[in-house]
């Protein structure tokens, strides 16, 4: 594993240091307070430095932490398809992206109710930014992803993150979630990269056909029924069309708090089916990454629940009302968030951004 240290986990030798520097961070009394509100700090910090390993930290602290949001922020988390994973199988979980951490974590939390194990997680450097982020995300199974650089100095990265996945799942038998792109879905659109499912085949000595069904890949899809995040997503697509988007040193970190505070609605998780060998084969003909990619986006949009939101928007770009599919308050929902945005471009994003999973269903 030496060869990894430098987008690995922590090791759980490496837990107990990382998880004195979390505790004495100055905002921690504030952070424990929002998972424990009648608790003791002192005793919870006493416990959080008894913790050896990364199993425990996830499957006490982190999953009250998740169970806390959950209680919160949401009116209820909802999932299907845990009966298509078996006990002793490492996967490569395949998502759609729509919020920083909670897609992964909500993951996270299904896994060590149902199988008693969770997966690493593949998260973009630029959440390591800030220490006490870096000993959080590290310490819950994390694996750095490069981003950046020269293209030599880009391929590097990406053929190592693929050695190391295929380490992971493969030889160690490990699951490992990845999102389906680099990046969120600003604009309400799931779509997966096949640059993405060409990385996790990169350096493959045999058959990269082989070499994805080996890897056991399975299409997840989750939806909020509010996206805290959706001003946020509009301003920097409107501003992104406009060539004058640049991201401030404190946006991600604003993203990951708006994320987990922001109230969401109903959400809903969904596993899909393992893709076997079968449905990853091409056509004769067909490029095999763009067919992989093409048939995740096809699962993952179709698991996708659609929820009130997706349908009010739709309704109040079309004119195509669905009865019975929303209310006149999620209608009003939309319209006051629309109200705070200045442009009316940016209001159109807004509503595409949860219309465009009803337009993909068609």
């Amino acid at each position: 594993m030496e060869q990894f240290d430098d987008i690995r986990p922590y090791t759980d030798e490496e837990l107990p240091a990382a998880l004195r520097r979390i505790t004495e961070w100055k905002d921690f009394p504030q952070a424990i307070k929002f998972i424990y509100p009648n608790g003791n700090i002192t005793e919870i910090k006493e416990r959080l430095l008894n913790i050896k390993t990364a199993h425990e930290f996830q499957a006490t602290l982190m999953n009250d932490a998740i169970g806390r949001i959950i209680n919160t922020t949401t009116d209820g988390f909802t999932h299907s398809g845990l009966n298509h994973l078996r006990r002793g199988v490492a996967y490569l979980f395949v998502s759609n992206h729509r919020d920083i951490t909670l897609d992964a974590f909500l993951l996270q939390r299904l896994l060590i109710e149902h199988r008693g194990d969770t997966s690493h997680i593949v998260f973009g450097q630029n959440l390591l930014s800030i220490p006490v982020m870096e000993d959080l995300f590290r310490s819950n199974k994390l694996i750095r992803m490069e981003r950046g650089g020269s293209p030599r100095a880009f391929y590097d990265s990406l053929h190592h993150l693929s050695e190391f996945l295929n380490h992971l799942v493969i030889n160690q038998r490990q699951s490992v979630w990845i999102a389906q792109k680099n990046g969120r879905a600003k604009d309400g659109n799931d779509t997966t990269a096949p640059a993405m499912i060409k990385m996790l085949c990169l350096g493959c000595q045999n058959d990269p056909l082989q070499r994805l069904t080996d890897l056991h890949l399975v299409p997840v899809s989750i939806s909020y029924e509010w996206d805290p995040c959706d001003l946020m997503k509009a301003n920097e697509l409107y501003q992104s069309q406009k060539g004058e988007y640049q991201k401030a040193p404190d946006e991600d970190i604003k993203s990951v708090v708006s994320g987990i505070i922001g109230p969401k609605g109903k959400v809903h998780l969904t596993i899909g089916a393992p893709l076997s060998k079968r449905e990853l084969t091409p056509a004769d003909g067909e490029d095999l990454f763009e067919h992989v990619a093409t048939l995740l986006d096809h699962r993952i949009r179709g698991n996708y629940r659609l929820m009130p939101t997706n349908y009010a928007a739709y309704a109040l770009l079309t004119g195509q009302h669905t009865t019975g599919r929303y209310t006149q308050h999620t209608i009003d929902g939309l319209k006051a968030r629309m109200s705070s945005l200045p442009h009316g471009e940016m209001r159109r994003l807004l509503l595409e951004n949860y219309a465009n999973p009803v337009f993909n269903s068609r």
